[in-house]
């Protein structure tokens, strides 16, 4: 386990679902976009190219036959 994997690991026990931040003792924190530019090292600053993404896959993984966990193993 990396450092980072061990920080996220760390923070997610303060982590609250209802209010989508992170509680600590003196109230409420929320990451910024400088949080996550910071902890992943992510590019925030380049455009979404995700819409070069929205094509139909070529392939399909067949997955009938497989029945359950026993055959996917």
């Amino acid at each position: 386990m990396n450092r980072n994997e061990s920080l996220l690991i760390a923070a997610s026990y303060f982590w609250s679902d209802t209010l989508n931040a992170f509680m600590f003792g003196h109230g409420p924190a929320s990451p910024t976009l400088a949080d996550v530019l910071m902890l992943t090292s992510l590019d925030i600053a380049s455009a979404d190219d995700s819409h070069l993404y929205d094509h139909k896959p070529e392939r399909k993984v067949e997955t009938r036959n497989i029945s359950g966990w026993s055959g996917y193993i």
